[in-house]
């Protein structure tokens, strides 16, 4: 079906460029200078004459590629996934390139190693990623997007919206102990997880949206070492734990970085402290694959770092009866999930491609942004799937499938994790999911499922039992 949510979601993970791009904005107004603003303010500056970036960070430390104090976890372990890298390319031609060029790290699947339960799991070609810091990347990208002749980025503190007729009109910014009024023809709130934009809807008398949230608690410590020039194995790893597994922590993840670097970031849930101390993080990282007892060989660069995500979100902005037009919201202002499935930039990358086709479809600029808010939901429901399912299960969450069909479905979903491991081909259909590269839905695949099955030694029998392969198109 053309606007099932996999096919939604199959156009807007398209590699081309945009075309058919129309001016009808005059100022547009970008809350937030991270990856998702940044990404926003090169789709607006397609439709706008003029996009301005407000940032609460001072503009000298957002260009440095030092940590800023606006993005908390910017010192932990980030990973470019296939599906960001895609659409950072798509809107910044020659931006991959440019970040080898200066000292980030290819890797592909024979430089990569995922663990599961500490056993290796089978490589995928797809695994294409691209490591770097957070700072790194973004000031990257800062740059070029800061290049177009019609974007600029100006410090301050955003305090509130102004509304006239259903439509947002302005952005109000304090500096020092002024506040700035910014006419605004177009608003898009890329403020972070910590976004007040509920707050200036009721402000406004619009309704707030509802939160969904799942508990996770999760801690993270990372820290960075020197990287040895002559190590020719896996340099990028990620090992997830089974909730059942006998292992204290929930997972860990190590990249190469610039500057002949690794990061390294350990998972706990709950209180779990261990490893705050250099020797600590050392000693556990020992006890990991091989991967991480190389990375943590080198000498250990500045301290351990820790950083706690409390819960999942997603604001349902597309469930609100009203909604002020001239509006968009996206990142993690939206939704924010797990860290440790690395899905933010590439989210918030997916997030842009919506804007784009929003404001390529001529949509009445004086009626709310629905077709965007219906999009987004498709690429944010994709994420929080794949994001949540082991959180839930985990915390004792996950309910049982209600229906015949989904019993065949959560069925058939577990053939495909238990082959994904040891098939080339189902693996590597499940981790384009997780990559941001294909719906959920295509794990679904009939041949698929079948395929995972007979990988997995399930008599045939019984697979007619529990899959009806005619009823799960």
């Amino acid at each position: 079906m053309p606007n099932s949510p996999a096919a939604v979601f199959e156009r807007l993970t398209t590699t081309v460029p945009p075309v058919r791009t129309e001016v009808r904005l005059g100022t547009a107004c970008v809350l937030g200078g991270g990856v998702a603003g940044l990404v926003a303010a090169r789709v607006l500056a397609d439709h706008a004459n003029r996009v301005v970036i407000i940032e609460p960070d001072q503009p000298e430390a957002a260009l440095s590629g030092a940590a800023r104090p606006g993005v908390p976890q910017g010192s932990q372990v980030h990973l470019l996934l296939p599906g960001g890298r895609a659409q950072l390319e798509r809107f910044f031609p020659g931006v991959v390139a440019q970040a080898l060029a200066g000292g980030a790290v290819s890797c592909g699947p024979e430089r990569t190693a995922t663990y599961l339960d500490d056993v290796e799991q089978i490589a995928t070609p797809n695994a294409r990623f691209v490591g770097s810091s957070r700072p790194f990347l973004e000031s990257l990208i800062r740059r070029r997007t800061l290049a177009l002749p019609n974007v600029e980025l100006v410090s301050g503190r955003v305090i509130g919206l102004r509304y006239a007729r259903g439509a947002v009109e302005s952005v109000r910014y304090a500096v020092g102990g002024d506040h700035v009024v910014v006419p605004a023809d177009f608003v898009v709130d890329a403020s972070g997880r910590g976004s007040r934009l509920g707050d200036w809807l009721e402000q406004g008398g619009w309704p707030r949206p509802e939160t969904q949230r799942l508990q996770a608690d999760i801690r993270y410590l990372s820290a960075r070492f020197t990287r040895s020039a002559d190590w020719d194995g896996p340099l990028s790893g990620i090992s997830r734990y089974s909730p059942h597994f006998p292992k204290d922590i929930a997972g860990a993840a190590v990249n190469p970085i610039e500057n002949q670097q690794w990061v390294v970031m350990l998972a706990h849930f709950g209180n779990g402290a261990e490893g705050r101390t250099a020797d600590e993080f050392v000693a556990r990282c020992r006890e990991l694959p091989p991967i991480f007892q190389e990375a943590v060989k080198g000498e250990i660069v500045g301290e351990v770092v820790p950083y706690r995500h409390p819960d999942s979100r997603w604001r349902h902005f597309e469930a609100l009866d009203r909604f002020p037009a001239r509006l968009a919201v996206l990142g993690d202002a939206v939704a924010s999930f797990n860290p440790l499935y690395g899905q933010g930039m590439s989210s918030a990358a997916l997030h842009a491609s919506c804007l784009s086709e929003y404001l390529r479809s001529g949509p009445d600029l004086d009626a709310p942004a629905r077709h965007f808010l219906e999009l987004e939901k498709v690429v944010v429901e994709a994420a929080w799937q794949t994001s949540t399912a082991g959180d839930a299960i985990r915390l004792g969450l996950a309910t049982p499938p209600a229906t015949d069909q989904g019993r065949r479905q959560a069925w058939a979903l577990r053939q495909v994790r238990e082959a994904a491991g040891r098939d080339e081909q189902v693996g590597t259909a499940l981790r384009a999911v997780g990559f941001m590269t294909a719906h959920p839905a295509s794990l679904m695949a009939p041949e698929l499922v079948l395929r995972a099955a007979r990988v997995n030694g399930v008599p045939e029998e019984r697979i007619r039992q529990e899959y009806m392969m005619t009823e799960t198109t």
